[in-house]
């Protein structure tokens, strides 16, 4: 069994109640101590994800097996690969 410790990024307290969703659903937590209320952990992907999702696409892997694999929208795996081959 995995016990997950939440801490308050502001002041470092362990005192955390949960304090409803924000839009997209990610848990919201208020400190006890300072008084925030803040997401702890983000659903958003990092830039490791993106750049394997990147590279699996230009291997020629189809946007539905990149979806299925990395847990991610077809249109998400478009769009990053999209963006990656625009010149700078």
């Amino acid at each position: 069994m995995i016990v997950e410790v939440r801490v308050c990024p502001v002041c470092g307290s362990q005192e955390l109640i949960k304090n409803g969703c924000n839009g997209v659903g990610n848990p919201r937590f208020k400190c006890k101590s300072c008084g925030t209320s803040r997401v702890i952990k983000s659903r958003r992907a990092d830039e490791a994800t993106k750049e394997l999702v990147v590279r699996a696409g230009q291997e020629r892997s189809s946007l539905r097996g990149l979806a299925r694999t990395f847990g991610i929208g077809r249109q998400t795996a478009a769009n990053w690969i999209k963006k990656s081959q625009i010149p700078t």
